[in-house]
């Protein structure tokens, strides 16, 4: 009796367990991706630490997806736009099945494979599947003109041969940016607390700020010296003040001497007994508004030396520096090209009908983008607007002269001071 007990109990588990794999194969049927519209891919990304690895890992499996989408050529003719647009981490996630969405089990993500290299960097592997219906669309959508691997050959010729002109068109308008009228302050962080156990690495942060210094003033932008600024950190006691309100002393000196542009610079050197390389990460910052437009990582490679290391640690400085320039000049072009944010002061305001007229006025000037009101006192007769404009700031005081000009409440409308990308109007 107890053995036949024992047999039903069985099957009844056998049962339950074939309805268990029956609905779960059932789950997964229904969450499976249509194979057209989802595919698995490789990438492989090398770094300092993890986060860097990480992006170049992400980045080069994006980078993967989408020259299955659009083949080579055109990957290699729009690489400017793909990397701003798709090859990072954070634009990565919108494409990789489990990111930002669940998937079924069999399609996450996986770090398939982590080591160190004979040069100390972290190598990372990862496999995911990625949405290439949603990739495809917004290829589309940031390059108009791409056409799909099925097309005829000679569409795809006549295809490359207009994103060629596309592209000479866009170096062409950014190679006329002029790039004279920034104020661009760089930095390091003197608080890093492996200066303290090691001071040559604060030496090779200097180092990096200079070099990354003659680079800008080569394009014609405005630059502070590293000595200037250093005193100045003395002088105010900017690293205790750092300290207290958790701010950095790069945005803390930009704001002292009203940079538009600042930028904190970190290097990273590595030497053994045959070789150095140096990285350099570089963060750009528009002061006024606090936003990241730009980070980057340039690297010398490995040079091989002989004797003292110091001299091929600036050689390798140099190169880095060098690489990070090439692409800051197209950052910056780019910046002046989409709009440069301002900061602008209006005092003498009577009223807030008053301080909504400027905005309704001044939003009808060419070349505007966006003008915020973002603080105002009818106390103090003081309000502060954020401004997105095409052009410098002595175009963008003209412009308001222009438009403000016989306007009722506006009769008195005078400029006191331009500092950097900050301007201040009177109405009384």
């Amino acid at each position: 009796m107890k053995s036949k007990s024992l047999f039903i109990l069985g099957l009844i588990m056998l049962i339950n367990l074939t309805l268990i794999s029956c609905s779960s194969s059932q789950n997964t049927v229904v969450k499976t991706d249509n194979s057209e519209n989802v595919k698995d891919f490789e990438g492989i990304g090398s770094g300092k630490d993890f986060s860097e690895a990480k992006n170049n890992a992400y980045a080069d499996l994006m980078k993967n997806a989408i020259i299955l989408l659009i083949g080579e050529e055109k990957v290699k003719n729009n690489l400017n736009n793909i990397e701003v647009k798709f090859l990072s981490y954070m634009n990565a996630r919108k494409y990789v099945l489990g990111e930002l969405q669940p998937t079924s089990p069999d399609k996450e993500k996986k770090w398939v494979e982590n080591y160190r290299d004979s040069d100390g960097n972290l190598v990372l592997k990862l496999k995911a599947w990625v949405d290439l219906k949603k990739l495809k669309e917004d290829l589309k959508t940031e390059l108009p003109t791409e056409t799909s691997p099925s097309e005829s050959a000679e569409t795809q010729k006549s295809d490359t041969s207009s994103k060629e002109n596309v592209k000479s068109s866009s170096d062409e308008s950014l190679k006329n940016v002029d790039l004279s009228s920034l104020t661009f302050l760089v930095y390091y962080n003197p608080a890093n607390p492996i200066f303290k156990n090691n001071p040559e690495e604060e030496n090779y942060a200097k180092w990096a700020v200079d070099w990354i210094n003659r680079g800008l003033s080569s394009l014609g932008v405005k630059t502070f010296d590293l000595e200037t600024l250093e005193k100045l950190v003395k002088e105010r006691n900017l690293l205790q003040e750092a300290n207290t309100g958790n701010i950095g002393v790069g945005l803390l000196l930009a704001q002292k001497v009203y940079a538009e542009l600042y930028a904190e610079v970190s290097p990273v050197v590595t030497y053994d007994d045959k070789k150095v390389n140096v990285i350099i990460n570089v963060k750009v910052f528009v002061r006024t508004t606090g936003a990241l437009i730009s980070t980057m990582d340039k690297g010398s490679g490995n040079i091989v030396y002989e004797g003292s290391p110091t001299p091929y640690i600036k050689g390798g400085m140099k190169k880095s520096s060098e690489k990070i320039i090439e692409e800051l000049e197209i950052t910056l072009k780019k910046y002046i090209n989409s709009g440069r944010f301002y900061n602008i002061t209006l005092t003498g305001v009577s009223s807030y009908r008053d301080a909504s007229k400027f905005t309704t006025l001044a939003s009808k000037i060419e070349g505007m983008i966006n003008i915020n009101l973002k603080s105002g006192s009818k106390e103090d007769m003081v309000y502060i607007y954020d401004v997105q404009f095409k052009g410098t700031p002595s175009e963008l005081v003209d412009k308001l002269f222009e438009v403000l000009e016989g306007k009722s409440g506006f009769e008195k409308f005078d400029l006191n001071n331009i500092r950097g990308n900050e301007i201040t109007f009177s109405l009384n």
